[in-house]
């Protein structure tokens, strides 16, 4: 492989070399690079001497570096000069070890490690076209003049190409109105002569098109990313240019040897992109990853922002107030409600200051919404999404004046059977009560008064202790799939609290409003995954500030499949991961790491 790459050198110095050497008189048959068509004079006259470097264009005297060479009565020019001397394009293509030559009638492909030479996409002899000398390609100019057209006398006395040139219009592209459309030619390599069981297999599309065509259509058979059994696999190609004409089949075998690299599971594992929903079957799920250890991690509940859930009942069939709670200073309001009515009704947040003499200010400092949905599943997860990604940054404010009752949140109708889910972080300068009602479609502030206080009838209603959970894990060396398990209420706790309604002990099963920071310092390489094994699951994640959807559409159920949340190479500073359980979603779920190691 040295070879090719130092021959391209060579052309790019030649190039450059006989430009510099040309006079100003002649300055635009200069190449500015051996890759480039390039300008030459109406018409050229140029003496050549055999294994020389001395030569005259147009009368000029000139050096080159790599001289003509003269072999079995046949004079050979150096590639490099071709760009300089006729105007030609010369490109390398580094992927096959190539040389590309398009003259003003044919395109030629000098492939240099098997000595194969294509024009036009049919094969032709490279030995009777061209010569490889001390890694350099010289093209034997009985061959060019087929596809250039120049005159060339071959003086043996003294030693000489005596070389005519009347250039072309539109030098180094197809002229040749008359020649039909040529086939696009089909070519790939991989990156590996053999291959592990399950290693994934590289494949480069170098297919061209002699005509200049785009290729519109590319067809493969049998390009698997990874194959999991020995043996020789055949891997073919064809494409299609633009005018619809198709090219031969190419075709290569991949060998595979029975050497273990990666299982079909940990190929997924390595390998999808992150945020994919990989499906496997329950018991590779179980095999894989239960039963699996716990990391190190330490839990920190905040207690500076108690958190106010009102999920009870959660499809109420009257209107009414569905919880209320006192606030002096920080808390997080939290609601999910279902309309189980036979009308359309109105869910408002109402706030009264019950001070006679001093207002109170309120600030919004972080908040989740969604339109009302008969999808419960999706409206949980909106406004998780917009909860999670709300940095703050537009705080909004409104201020209740002594013994006034005002609305902090008023939203859309919804219609019989359609749910909401509100999420926000809240400020105050006093005390207030914030109350969560279902009232008449269109009511004003001043019927609140009219509603009776429903009853808890299941799921959750209470003010928490926290509304955050700080995790701190340990991911530094484990080596063997581990997990920490969310909502199992075992190994993550759920929040307690009281109900202000009942006056008794609440338990946030879930916990539904809850916002879990996980930080891991210098993580390892690996990649995590998110297991649903609670029922249906559908909710977002934040891993170092981008959105990851679990799944990126619909929902998952427990054990059919799992999305891969991030994906670390253990250069990384930190990962931190934040999630919130949606409201319509099942719990437990398990943020899996799973080490990927070097190969």
């Amino acid at each position: 492989m040295v070879f090719a790459k130092k021959l391209c050198l060579i052309w790019t110095a030649l190039s450059l070399t006989a430009a510099a050497a040309l006079p100003a008189a002649s300055a635009e048959t200069a190449a500015p690079a051996a890759a480039q068509a390039v300008s030459v004079p109406e018409s050229l006259s140029a003496l050549l001497y055999f294994d020389k470097n001395d030569a005259y264009i147009n009368g000029n005297s000139v050096k080159l570096d790599v001289p003509v060479l003269e072999s079995k009565g046949q004079a050979y020019l150096p590639a490099a000069v071709l760009p300089s001397l006729l105007g030609l394009t010369v490109q390398w293509q580094e992927a096959n070890k190539s040389v590309m030559v398009t003259t003003p009638s044919g395109f030629a492909e000098f492939q240099l490690s098997p000595k194969q030479l294509r024009v036009n996409g049919a094969e032709e002899d490279f030995d009777k076209a061209a010569w490889l000398v001390h890694d350099r390609l010289y093209v034997s100019m009985d061959w060019l003049n087929r596809y250039v057209g120049f005159k060339a006398v071959v003086n043996k006395e003294l030693k000489r190409v005596e070389l005519q040139y009347i250039k072309m219009p539109q030098s180094g592209v197809f002229h040749n109105d008359t020649m039909p459309n040529t086939k696009p030619v089909a070519r790939f390599t991989v990156d590996k002569e053999k291959y592990r069981l399950g290693e994934p297999i590289r494949y480069s599309n170098i297919s061209y098109d002699p005509d200049g065509d785009a290729i519109t259509s590319v067809n493969w058979t049998g390009n698997a990313e990874a194959i999991f059994e020995p043996g020789l696999f055949k891997i073919s190609l064809q494409v299609t240019d633009s005018k619809g004409t198709v090219s031969d089949t190419f075709s290569r075998n991949v060998e595979i040897v029975n050497e273990p690299y990666l299982d079909p599971f940990e190929y997924k594992v390595y390998h999808e992109p992150v945020g994919t929903y990989v499906k496997e079957e329950e018991q590779t799920l179980r095999s894989y990853l239960r039963g699996i250890p716990q990391l190190p991690n330490e839990a920190k509940l905040l207690a500076d922002r108690p958190l106010i859930v009102s999920d009870s009942p959660e499809t109420f069939t009257e209107k009414g107030f569905l919880y209320q709670e006192r606030v002096n200073g920080k808390a997080r309001l939290y609601a999910d409600h279902v309309n189980g009515t036979n009308e359309k009704v109105q869910f408002a947040i109402v706030v009264r200051n019950p001070s006679p003499d001093k207002s109170v200010k309120i600030t919004t400092t972080r908040k989740g919404e969604v339109y009302p949905s008969i999808y419960a599943n999706l409206i949980g997860n909106e406004a998780t999404i917009e909860f999670l990604q709300d940095r703050g940054d537009k705080p909004e404010t409104i201020v209740v004046g002594p013994h006034e009752t005002v609305y902090y949140k008023k939203n859309p109708e919804f219609f019989p059977g359609q749910g909401m889910n509100v999420i926000y972080d809240v400020e105050t300068d006093g005390e207030v009560y914030f109350s969560f009602v279902a009232m008449d479609a269109g009511a004003g502030i001043d019927s609140i008064g009219m509603y009776p206080q429903l009853d808890y009838t299941g799921n959750v209603r209470g003010t928490f202790n926290g509304s955050d959970v700080i995790w701190n894990v340990d991911a530094k060396s484990f080596d063997k799939p581990s997990s920490l398990a969310i909502g199992d209420g075992t190994t993550d706790k759920f929040v307690t609290g009281n109900d202000f309604f009942m006056k008794k002990d609440s338990l946030n099963l879930g916990n539904y409003g809850v916002v879990y920071k996980i930080h891991i310092d210098r993580p390892r390489a690996m990649s995590v995954l998110l297991l649903p094994r609670g029922g249906v699951f559908k909710g977002p994640f934040e891993v170092n500030g981008r959105i990851v959807q679990t799944p990126p559409s619909g929902a998952m159920m427990d054990y059919t499949g799992y999305v891969i949340l991030g994906r670390t190479d253990g250069t990384e500073p930190s990962l931190d991961i934040e999630f919130s359980p949606a409201a319509g979603s099942a719990f437990p779920v398990d943020v899996i790491f799973y080490p990927i190691d070097e190969k």
